[in-house]
């Protein structure tokens, strides 16, 4: 699978560099950050695209995707970085969905350099006033990552799977940022889904290995469980390779495995590639003993209603994935700081009132939202202690808490929530949409129709929609009343047109 091929794709398609060592954590502050982070189509703007979103083909389309919508993307992107370590941002950054870049004739070789030749200018200048022609050929890395710059997050190291051929249908690509020296990368072709980017990092001299992953998506669909399987089998092999060389490798798996942590429970008649063939599972313990099962699934370390970094259909979902080897429980080289694994939720910058991801939209002339995915995050560090001794845990997970179902995440009545009233809304020029998609809202509102569900608000029409059956009951027993109604309701685009989703009645 590793050939001259890939000693060629390191010297011309993976983009590894370093930037100053001073950013890098030093022996008296040795606890770093490790994200594993989904943006959601952070596209270039080249306009080849696999998905036609992002062709640019209609400009006159306010949804069109554009400079104004990436720069948002970056803008978001890189606020949720800075709440990191006083604005420094994580030290190593696991990455899903840049667009994998395929105009090879904008590839940029090497990014310190482009740094340095555009440090005068900022990234907001670069996509505004002072805008060329050849910016569209810069990829997303080189985007992200002089946005970071602006932001002072700096220092990070650049590695990058290389795109396949567009026939293949994937649309994105993984990479890593690291503060911390690269010192080896490979990729592993998965069927179809994105090549598993594997890098290897000098921590304060110690290595770690960390796998990126984007597996095939559908963790509700058993007929794609077997692609999953394909892919897993893949990494399971790469684990076993390493850990056959050195049973106490510090080896990090992260990122979107598209399959929840307790998979196998949820789907019981279904060969799983995360529970069965991959082994993630939740005895903190277990992974010490030589032999046994050697991957624990960091979502253990919360209580159940916790663990989740999507929420579709109404349910909580645990997508993202960090999950770590027996190595980074001993006393040498890098380890896991117990107990320190969450998701990234911040109410208003990535998550809505309720807790749920602000997920990207395409709305206005900026767009707006994040990310249909929360970060997730864990701390580490690095010492010189016996190889052989394993750190105290206070706490230990024993992994017998795992739900059968997917826990719901909406709106009950009685929630004392903090909203703004939704009838200011219609003051607003579609333009200027984009940040309030997918925000949450009061409305007093009267049920003019049901099919096609239509709402009287402060004497305006609007359309309507309820996704909740009983929502949905409760709004047909209120057409035509007399008096307003307070409903709870979030901003939607449909078919271009704006329309309240309806969550609940007050």
């Amino acid at each position: 699978m590793i050939s001259m091929y890939y000693v060629r794709l390191c010297l011309r398609n993976v983009l590894i560099f370093m930037l100053c060592a001073a950013s890098v954590c030093s022996a008296a502050d040795s606890e770093f950050t490790v994200l594993a982070y989904n943006v959601e189509n952070l596209f270039d703007l080249d306009g080849i695209a696999i998905y036609k979103d992002y062709i640019q083909d209609e400009p006159d389309d306010q949804f069109t995707y554009g400079r104004p919508k990436l720069l948002t993307k970056l803008q978001n992107i890189t606020a949720v970085l800075k709440t990191f370590n006083a604005g420094r941002g994580p030290e190593l950054i696991l990455f899903q969905e840049l667009e994998a870049d395929f105009s090879p004739q904008g590839s940029v070789e090497n990014l310190p350099t482009f740094l340095d030749q555009h440090r005068a200018i900022s990234v907001t200048q670069m996509l505004t006033t002072d805008w060329r022609s050849e910016y569209a050929d810069l990829p997303a890395q080189a985007w992200l990552l002089k946005a970071l710059s602006d932001a002072g997050l700096v220092g990070y190291s650049v590695a990058v799977a290389p795109p396949m051929a567009a026939s293949r249908g994937i649309a994105h690509t993984n990479a890593v940022f690291s503060r911390f020296p690269i010192q080896e990368v490979r990729t592993h072709e998965l069927l179809k889904a994105r090549d598993i980017l594997e890098v290897t990092l000098d921590v304060a001299g110690h290595p770690l290995t960390v796998y990126v992953n984007h597996w095939k998506s559908g963790a509700s669909s058993p007929s794609r469980e077997s692609i999953r399987v394909q892919n897993a089998e893949v990494l399971r092999a790469l684990i076993d390779a390493r850990l056959a060389a050195d049973p106490m490798a510090d080896i990090i798996v992260g990122g979107d495995l598209n399959s929840h942590y307790n998979q196998s429970i949820l789907y019981p008649d279904v060969i799983t590639g995360i529970n069965h063939v991959l082994g993630s599972q939740g005895d903190e313990l277990a992974i010490r003993e030589l032999g046994g099962v050697d991957l624990y699934n960091l979502w253990f370390e919360l209580p159940p209603e916790k663990r989740y970094s999507e929420v579709w259909k109404g349910n909580r979902g645990s997508l993202m994935h960090l999950l770590i080897t027996r190595g980074l429980y001993d006393q040498s080289g890098v380890r896991y700081v117990d107990g320190s694994f969450e998701p990234i939720i911040l109410p208003s910058l990535n998550a809505d009132a309720l807790g749920r991801p602000l997920k990207w939209t395409f709305a206005g002339e900026t767009g707006g939202g994040a990310t249909d995915h929360f970060p997730i995050a864990a701390r580490f560090t690095f010492g010189s202690g016996p190889v052989d001794a394993f750190v105290a845990l206070e706490n230990p997970s024993v992994g017998d808490d795992a739900l059968s179902f997917e826990m719901p995440l909406g709106y009950q009545t009685g929630m004392q929530l903090q909203l703004a009233d939704a009838a200011v809304l219609s003051q607003i020029a579609d333009a200027e949409l984009g940040p309030l998609v997918g925000r949450l809202y009061r409305v007093e509102a009267r049920v003019l129709e049901v099919r096609p569900m239509t709402l009287e608000v402060a004497g305006q029409q609007w359309g309507a929609y309820a996704p909740d059956k009983s929502v949905y009951a409760q709004l047909k027993e209120l057409k035509m009343a007399e008096s307003p109604t307070a409903m709870v309701v979030q901003l939607g685009i449909w078919k271009g047109k704006r329309q309240f989703v309806i969550e609940g009645i007050e």
